[in-house]
């Protein structure tokens, strides 16, 4: 057994608690997590220096060489395994998480029949990503504690996350059969329903859950994004208000002038729009700035400083200020994610405002590139992006089909560690690395500009492809982002993309085969296209 150190302090008793489960948005994508429960301490002592598990466990049996009597080895074995867990639970809620499994580990290996403390190894070992494992915590604390809806909830977020929904709709309608009144139950149920994309039955759920609590930011967060999955602007955006208040969304408050409404006048006025949120939601939403540019005397955009380039590329933009930075003057504020619920926007004028490119490369930067001879489709590539909240990258090696094909030439546009797949798997000859290149989406832009396609996972540069009115074909999730609807192959927001879904949880053949035979229809029309101007 390993050894590890113990401290003894006198505590008070506390009542464990009945719901273990509650949720802390990370960002606009949320998700359901759990907080760890305390419980009852096993035994009041006074403090003693730390000394290891074993070498405690002995001492209660040996003591200085002679048989303890069995009541104070159990004293003693209840005072370390209590302290294994109060220190593992302050662990926990310190974010050392790492630690906590160490410790709540070491109390089970000591004491197996401990509910809450399985139950928090499961939500520590969950938060870890570590789900298999979590899943197996969850099931020894309901098989101790059958009756605890909590540990249901707990077990059917841990299944949601990996994508065994049915189970998880099962361990989730336990948890509201024996207690249909905790809120989080409700909405972590829900939130099944909106992971399978089936967003009106998500609604249901989200409805009840705000039924208990109107002020449930969670349940007004994702219902807002499950009105706008469904096209529901007036109420999606409405909702989508509801951000400012996430726990892990903070839009810092600005005293210094008013913030915009969408009906006081504009003219004479600077306007500050605010930067929030990820680099494709800044471009995604940065179409709305010529609406309000022709209202006010100045518009100010903040954004984050690899985004400059481009967001003085959009018409109305009068001068751009990089977030963190001293703010320069202004009249009045808004958040840029704001602009369409002030504007009072709805489906025709979205689809209206979206008919044309607004965003293009830098004047002065200008790419030259050398494909080889007969090449007709410059293609660039990017098939990996960020892990939270959810990995949405697919493997290069799933797009080997088209990487060999004669007359395509492709380009990445990775700039992080994955742009050693194409060594890994030995592509090298196939994809040219573009990503000592690229510094910033001015960058990508100038680069993007010199293709013929695009081909992505949903990511910013998705974003900027459909933002220039490039053609982009999207490979995406089975569990969709709002922006993207259910089960259509096109895009309001973005006329030029193609979008290519999973038709099942973590499974890329279906897409990558609708793909592969799309792209194959278009080089042959290409060639075709290029033999026919030879010839003539």
């Amino acid at each position: 057994m390993a050894k590890t150190g113990t401290t003894i302090k006198k505590r008070a008793a506390k009542k464990a608690s009945k719901s273990p489960t509650s949720r802390k948005t990370a960002q606009p994508e949320s998700g359901a997590s759990e907080k760890p429960v305390a419980k009852k301490a096993a035994h009041a002592a006074s403090a003693v220096q730390p000394v290891p598990v074993v070498e405690a466990m002995q001492k209660a049996t040996t003591g200085e060489g002679q048989q303890s009597d069995p009541k104070t080895a159990a004293i003693q074995k209840r005072r370390v395994v209590n302290d294994l867990f109060q220190r593992g639970l302050a662990a926990h809620q310190a974010g050392q998480i790492d630690d906590a499994i160490r410790l709540y580990s070491g109390a089970l290996r000591q004491n197996p029949d401990q509910p809450d403390v399985w139950n928090n190894l499961g939500v520590a070992l969950r938060r870890s990503k570590r789900f298999d494992a979590a899943l197996m915590a969850y099931r020894r604390a309901a098989d101790l504690r059958p009756g605890n809806a909590g540990l249901w909830s707990n077990m059917g977020n841990c299944l949601r996350e990996m994508m065994r929904f049915d189970e998880a709709l099962a361990a989730h309608e336990k948890a509201l059969e024996l207690d249909e009144t905790i809120k989080s139950h409700t909405f972590n149920a829900g939130l099944v329903y909106r992971d399978m994309n089936r967003f009106s039955e998500a609604l249901a759920y989200f409805d009840r859950a705000l039924a208990m609590d109107p002020d449930y930011v969670d349940a007004n967060w994702d219902s807002a994004l499950a009105h706008l999955a469904l096209g529901d602007y007036a109420k999606g955006w409405a909702g989508y208000e509801s951000r400012r208040k996430l726990a892990d969304n903070p839009i810092r408050p600005l005293d210094s002038a008013p913030e915009w409404d969408g009906k006081s006048d504009l003219r004479g006025k600077r306007l500050l729009l605010r930067a929030e949120q990820g680099f494709g939601d800044m471009i995604q939403f940065a179409r709305f700035i010529p609406l309000v540019a022709k209202q006010a005397a100045h518009i100010i955009v903040e954004c984050r400083k690899e985004l400059i380039p481009v967001m003085r590329t959009v018409s109305g933009v009068g001068s751009v200020v990089e977030k963190g930075r001293e703010l320069p003057g202004f009249d009045v504020h808004v958040p840029l994610l704001s602009l369409p619920h002030v504007l009072g926007l709805g489906e025709a004028e979205l689809n209206r405002i979206s008919a044309d490119p607004y965003v293009s490369p830098p004047k002065g930067k200008q790419v030259r590139l050398a494909p080889a001879t007969g090449t007709v489709l410059k293609v660039g590539l990017i098939w990996a992006g960020k892990l939270n909240p959810r990995d949405r990258s697919c493997p290069l090696d799933m797009l080997l089909p088209i990487l060999s094909a004669k007359g395509a030439a492709f380009y990445s546009f990775q700039v992080d560690d994955r742009r050693a797949d194409i060594e890994k798997i030995g592509v090298t000859a196939f994809v040219t690395d573009l990503g000592e290149h690229i510094h910033d989406f001015g960058d990508s832009a100038a680069l993007m500009q010199a293709m013929d396609l695009i081909i992505t996972i949903d990511s910013a540069p998705a974003h900027l492809a459909g933002a220039m009115g490039l053609p982009v074909w999207m490979l995406q999730l089975y569990t969709t982002d709002w922006r993207w609807m259910a089960d259509r192959a096109d895009s309001p927001w973005y006329p030029s993309m193609r979008i290519y879904r999973q038709q099942k949880p973590a499974d890329w053949s279906a897409p990558i085969e609708k793909l592969s035979a799309d792209f194959s229809t278009f080089l042959q029309a290409r060639l075709r296209s290029r033999q026919a101007d030879q010839d003539g």
